[in-house]
């Protein structure tokens, strides 16, 4: 009894995405163009301002029963739109650009604008149907931002570190720059302890455990897999391992010419 309800369950969700609209969504840094079918089955082509009180209000426009979203994923560009759609009802999904270029070149499709990028991300969408996203916790979030900001601070230490080498085979050079160098060399390496001291406070034992199954993979380090677990919410957003290289564009292409076929 239980799993026959939980297999009609299933048929209902699976029903409710297919019949659903999907609006694609290119991203940019200022506005966001979006693709979709009117109730009339037209294309509409919308450019909206990528701020909240736009997307609040383009929103409000559209039905949550009626449509869903499959969005460019682009960092924190897309993150706005992916907020507020999931806190507004919707069901949204990231696809990465990666995908969407490959997907390009099957259509044979040339033309590169905003538009036609919308229109191919909503062809993808209504075409593969990809998982539905699953909003990130406060703490994975959080952690996201802490281990980006560590990228920035070492990839600053090492340009500094690079210049001063370079520097030093000045044969006149000035002792006051050199210690600028230096002092500032000091305080990003205070700062990326700093950082690193933060991390261990934002991760609770489930996301430790599965740190740790990842790192047993020779060649997976603490900061790969900290990468890893925040892009995909700790793997709580694929529910199976194609989908997740297919996010990451990982997939492997098999092309076929006659006898011969290669990946």
């Amino acid at each position: 009894m239980v799993d026959q309800k939980k297999t009609s369950l299933i048929k209902e969700f699976v029903m409710s995405k297919l019949s659903k609209k999907v609006i694609g969504v290119d991203v940019g840094s200022k506005f966001l163009t979006v693709s979709f079918n009117n109730d009339q089955n037209q294309d509409q082509i919308y450019n909206i301002g990528n701020n909240q009180r736009s997307i609040l209000s383009f929103l409000k426009k559209i039905c949550a029963e009626e449509y869903c979203f499959v969005i460019e994923s682009t960092g924190n560009y897309s993150s706005r739109l992916l907020h507020l759609s999931l806190s507004s009802g919707f069901e949204a999904s990231l696809i990465n650009c990666m995908s969407v270029k490959h997907f390009s070149r099957m259509k044979n499709i040339i033309t590169k604008t905003d538009a036609e990028d919308a229109k191919l991300i909503r062809l993808y969408g209504e075409m593969f149907r990809p998982e539905i996203y699953k909003a990130k916790s406060i703490e994975i979030e959080y952690l996201d931002q802490e281990i980006k900001l560590l990228n920035d601070l070492e990839e600053e230490k090492r340009r500094y570190g690079v210049k001063l080498k370079a520097l030093r085979y000045n044969p006149q050079l000035n002792p006051d720059t050199e210690k600028h160098y230096e002092r500032r060399l000091k305080q990003l390496d205070k700062e990326i302890r700093e950082v690193e001291l933060r991390l261990p406070q934002l991760q609770d034992e489930e996301f430790k455990e599965v740190k740790g199954l990842l790192q047993s993979v020779s060649g997976i380090g603490e900061k790969t897999s900290l990468q890893l677990m925040t892009a995909t919410s700790g793997f709580r957003n694929f529910d199976s391992a194609g989908s997740l290289v297919k996010y990451f564009g990982l997939a492997p292409r098999i092309y076929q010419s006659g006898k011969k076929s290669y990946s």
